[in-house]
């Protein structure tokens, strides 16, 4: 057995275009906390997808996202 995973990883960047995001990664790519994120679920600015518990972002939702950009 061998341990090396001869499979390709799939990077951040990979995911921003094609995939989905964690709450902690937008936080990091965006520069803003978690609470920041949270109002602007909450005010309907940034849509989410629940998968099981977690909570992930859209790659297009997350490159089009603005932190604190409310909508009025």
């Amino acid at each position: 057995m061998s341990l090396i995973n001869d499979t390709p990883a799939i990077t951040l960047a990979d995911r921003l275009e094609h995939g989905f995001l964690t709450l902690g990664e937008l936080c990091a790519l965006k520069l803003c906390g978690k609470t920041q994120v949270y109002a602007d679920i909450k005010a309907g600015v940034l849509k989410v997808e629940k998968h099981g518990r977690s909570t992930r972002v859209s790659g297009g939702a997350a490159k089009a996202y603005q932190p604190g950009c409310r909508a009025r």
